[in-house]
């Protein structure tokens, strides 16, 4: 059905890689710092992720960080291995700050930082574009619920 032209939200195309949107809100608050873990920064943090996910330059990073990822771990492009995550690729990591600053600004490149680097929860799971991609969804959406 979907390999026949029918169209799919954002959202299928997160959960056919296997992600939940829980998944992303537990990430979030294993990193959060200074304020207590309760049910309704949970919420914060879920209702912000969906909203971010309206955002068409939000859902083209992704979609754009699903095919890509997909193209490499499926060696589809002659010449280019990036199965160990090298150092020299460096796109990656424009896209998740890229993210992060299209939802909070630059603060959440800052947070961005965080995320990639502790690789909370799901992330640590991804590939080398899609940790970045969702580590920038994440941090851009917390520090936005935490302007407010």
């Amino acid at each position: 059905m979907l390999n026949s032209g029918y169209k799919k939200e954002v959202l299928d195309y997160i959960e056919g890689i296997g992600i939940k949107i829980e998944d992303l809100v537990d990430a979030g608050m294993e990193l959060c710092v200074g304020v207590e873990k309760s049910e309704e920064l949970y919420e914060k943090l879920h209702k912000q992720i969906l909203k971010s996910l309206e955002d068409l330059n939000v859902v083209s990073f992704i979609i754009a960080g699903i095919r890509l990822e997909e193209d490499y771990a499926k060696h589809r492009v002659t010449g280019i291995n990036v199965d160990d995550d090298p150092a020299y690729l460096y796109s990656d990591e424009v896209f998740g700050m890229s993210v992060a600053n299209q939802i909070a600004g630059t603060k959440a490149i800052f947070n961005f930082k965080r995320y990639d680097e502790e690789k909370p929860g799901i992330i640590g799971k991804l590939g080398p574009v899609l940790d970045d991609i969702f580590a920038g969804l994440i941090a851009g959406c917390m520090s936005k619920i935490f302007e407010e």
